[in-house]
């Protein structure tokens, strides 16, 4: 095994590539974020509203 080397590995992947990808994996996921973000933080605007008239 002496005298062996890593394979040099090409990959032809470019910044659109990419971009398109991350689309993609967004795509899929923006309901279960968007529910995800918007319940806690509808109930930490209503406890501050709440605070304003107490």
């Amino acid at each position: 095994m002496t005298g062996s080397s890593i394979p040099t590995i090409s990959l032809a992947f470019n910044l659109a590539d990419i971009a398109t990808a991350i689309g993609n994996w967004f795509s899929s996921f923006w309901l279960i974020l968007a529910f995800a973000t918007a319940i806690p933080l509808s109930f930490m605007i209503g406890h501050r509203v709440k605070g304003l008239f107490s």
